[in-house]
């Protein structure tokens, strides 16, 4: 059986592949949105007509292709095509795009809407206003993934789609990414149970009122659970630590940060059942995280 320092660089180990994978998943699910913002946002106020919008959409498709999910892939072109502002993206092939694996049309669609609502979290209601030039000019969205782990895949929302989801999510930029934060856990349980690493296997994940909690069946012939639960707070502390340093990590973070999310990591022995629950609350994330330079956000 591992010793406690053995224990702790294990469990340091874990959370960091943990942290990364649902931090680039939640990226990946708000790539639209914020490529949206970053290319569109300097033109937005000289937009006064269908020209005008055009010409936009030409200049943010000039800066093409653009690096997204964590370098894992990029923003192939961006164009008005047969009255849809379409995105074209493209990720590396082992990587897995979380559109296409939502099975659903609808929540793909819905997906999308929150997208745009998050950016307001950036401030000014940046997202509001592209949803706005879209529903002015009379224009839907479309994502085509040419390229990813599991194909290729395509998905629209109707300029009349756009108007009645935003009216029906008309949320705050917090509920909008609990709202992703919601989709990616549907998402994630489809993959369960997941061997994380020796004598860890992820068997749910799931959202408690303000909280992502996942739970881990530890192998008590590697692990001891009295050791897991004597060490709790040095556990936390390096989980803290990891999520803070690593950039893949810290997307996790700040994601719940926004979202004002907790996260709850519960490990269950595999004989006794004995549970060790580690949680760091909503409050101290938003304490401890720093807030990004780009984001308006309390």
């Amino acid at each position: 059986m591992f010793s406690d320092n053995s224990t702790t660089t294990t469990m340091k180990k874990f959370f960091k592949i943990l942290f990364s994978s649902i931090g680039i998943i939640l990226i990946c699910l708000m790539i639209i949105g914020q490529i949206a913002n970053n290319t569109m946002k300097p033109y937005v106020a000289e937009v006064s007509d269908r020209s005008d919008f055009k010409r936009m959409i030409e200049r943010a498709d000039r800066d093409c292709p653009i690096p997204a999910a964590m370098g894992k892939g990029a923003v192939t072109g961006i164009k008005l095509e047969n009255d849809y502002l379409t995105y074209y993206l493209s990720y590396d092939k082992d990587f897995i795009n979380v559109l296409s694996s939502l099975n659903n049309e609808q929540k793909v669609k819905e997906g999308l809407i929150m997208c745009f609502l998050c950016i307001n979290a950036q401030g000014n209601n940046q997202g509001d206003l592209i949803m706005d030039l879209l529903i002015r000019f009379g224009y839907g969205m479309k994502v085509v993934i040419n390229q990813s782990g599991n194909g290729r895949f395509e998905c629209s929302a109707s300029v009349n789609e756009i108007k009645n989801l935003r009216d029906k999510y008309k949320l705050n930029p917090h509920e909008a990414l609990y709202g992703l934060l919601s989709l990616s856990v549907e998402n994630e349980k489809s993959d369960l149970p997941m061997i994380l690493d020796e004598g860890m296997i992820m068997t749910d994940y799931t959202l408690e009122r303000e909280n992502i909690a996942i739970t881990v069946l530890i192998d008590e012939d590697l692990y001891s659970m009295d050791v897991m639960c004597e060490n709790k707070n040095i556990i936390k502390a390096a989980m803290i630590e990891e999520g803070l340093n690593q950039p893949e990590s810290k997307a996790l973070l700040d994601l719940c940060k926004v979202s004002h999310t907790g996260l709850i990591y519960r490990m269950v022995g595999d004989k006794t059942r004995k549970k060790c629950e580690v949680l760091i609350s909503s409050n101290e994330i938003r304490r401890i995280v720093p807030i990004p330079a780009n984001v308006d956000i309390h």
